[in-house]
C-alpha cells in the first residue's frame, strides 16, 4: 500500500518578518485615532462638567438673587494697596457653596459657613493689615477635613495630575497637617484680588462677574450674560501657586483671570519674565500652568473651555488675543466683541 504523506509549507523567517512589519504599522496608525478619541471623549465630558457648574450659577442665583461670591475674608491682601481688608477672616471660596446644586449636599452638610475655611493669615508675607482674627479654626471645626475631599464635578478627566497632594502647608494648605482637594475649575476674577483687598467693590469697568464678597446680579452684568465669562478651566499643577482648592482660599488662589498682564491661555510659561526665571534651566512643561497663579488652560489640545454667565460653554482657543479675552472677564466694560 502506497502511503500519501502531506507537506505543510512553513513561514520563513521573511514572511514571519513582513507580516509583524505590518501590524506594526497598522497599530502605528491606530493608536494616534483612538488617542483623538479618548481627547475627545476627555473635551465633551470636561464641557459637561463646567456646563453642570455654569447651571448650578444660575440654580443658586434663582434661590438668592445673585450670584456666589468667588469667596469671602480674604487674609492676604495688604489693605495699604488700596481696598480696606476684612476684620474677620474666613478664607472661604465660592465653590462650596455650589455643592447643593451638584448634587453634592452631604458634602455641603459637612461645612460650617460661620467659620474660616484655612488659616492662611497666620502665614501669609503679606497681611491683610485690617485684620483682627480667623474666625474659628478650620483643622478642628470639620471645613480643613471637608476640603479635603476630591469631588469628581471638579475634576477634567484630560488632567491626570493627582487632586491630592499639592496643597498642604502654611501656605497651601487648609490648616495644620491637613490637605486640600485641588480643582480643574474656578471662577473668574481678577488676578488684583490677590493684592488689593475687596478689589471687587472698587474695579469699576475692569470689574469681573465673581471676587472677593462679590454680590454680583444678572442686571449689573451690562455687558451681557453670554459675553461674559463665569467660570474658567484651569490644570491641578500650578508651577506658580501649586494648584487651586474648590474648599478653601488661601495664598494666590483668587481665581481665574486670563484677561491680565500675562492674558493668555495654556501658557506654561511666563511671558513677561526671563526664561530661565526661578529654576534655571527652565523648560515648560505642558499641563503645568506657569503663568502668573490666575491662569487659564487645560490639558485638551489647543484650548480650554469657559462657561459663560448665560450657562453656555464654549472652547476657547489659546490662539484667542489678549484684547478678546480681557472683553470677555469683564462683566460692564462696554466692549463690543465678537465671540469667536
Amino acid at each position: 500500500m502506497f502511503k500519501i504523506r502531506l507537506h505543510h509549507r512553513a513561514f520563513t523567517l521573511i514572511e514571519l518578518l513582513v507580516v509583524i512589519a505590518i501590524i506594526a504599522i497598522l497599530i502605528g496608525l491606530l493608536l494616534p485615532a483612538v488617542q483623538k478619541v479618548r481627547d475627545a471623549a476627555a473635551r465633551t465630558t470636561c464641557s459637561n462638567k463646567i456646563k453642570q457648574i455654569g447651571l448650578a450659577l444660575h440654580n443658586y442665583e434663582s434661590s438668592y438673587s445673585m450670584f456666589p461670591p468667588a469667596g469671602k475674608g480674604y487674609s492676604w491682601c495688604p489693605s495699604a494697596a488700596g481696598g480696606a481688608g476684612d476684620a474677620s477672616i474666613y478664607n472661604s471660596n465660592g465653590l462650596v457653596l455650589l455643592l447643593p446644586y451638584l448634587e453634592q449636599s452631604a458634602l455641603f452638610s459637612k461645612f460650617n459657613l460661620n467659620e474660616a475655611s484655612a488659616t492662611t493669615a497666620t502665614a501669609a508675607a503679606w497681611r491683610n493689615s485690617n485684620a483682627t482674627s480667623v474666625v474659628g479654626d478650620p483643622t478642628t471645626n470639620g471645613n480643613g477635613v471637608a476640603a479635603g475631599t476630591a469631588v469628581a464635578a471638579f475634576l477634567c478627566p484630560a488632567d491626570t495630575t493627582p487632586p491630592k497632594g499639592r496643597l498642604s502647608g502654611a501656605y497651601y494648605g487648609p490648616g495644620g497637617s491637613l490637605q486640600g482637594a485641588a480643582t480643574d475649575y474656578d471662577f473668574i476674577t481678577s488676578d488684583t484680588d490677590f493684592s488689593v483687598c475687596n478689589n471687587w467693590k472698587t474695579a469699576g469697568n475692569a470689574r469681573r462677574m465673581f471676587g472677593e464678597n462679590s454680590t454680583t446680579k444678572m442686571t449689573q452684568v451690562t455687558d451681557g450674560l453670554s459675553n461674559t465669562f463665569a467660570i474658567g478651566e484651569t490644570t491641578m499643577w500650578h508651577q506658580n501657586g501649586a494648584a487651586f482648592a474648590w474648599g478653601y482660599r488661601t495664598w494666590v488662589m483668587s481665581g481665574i483671570d486670563p484677561g491680565t498682564s500675562d492674558a493668555g491661555i495654556n501658557l506654561w510659561h511666563l511671558p513677561n519674565v526671563d526664561p530661565t526665571w526661578q529654576n534655571p534651566p527652565y523648560t515648560p512643561v505642558v499641563g503645568h500652568i506657569r503663568t502668573w497663579w490666575a491662569a487659564a488652560g487645560s490639558l485638551h489640545t489647543g484650548g480650554c473651555n469657559f462657561a459663560f454667565g448665560d450657562g453656555s460653554v464654549r472652547f476657547m482657543r489659546d490662539s484667542t488675543n489678549a484684547t478678546t479675552l480681557n472683553a470677555l472677564c469683564t462683566m460692564a466694560g462696554g466692549e463690543v466683541v465678537a465671540t469667536p
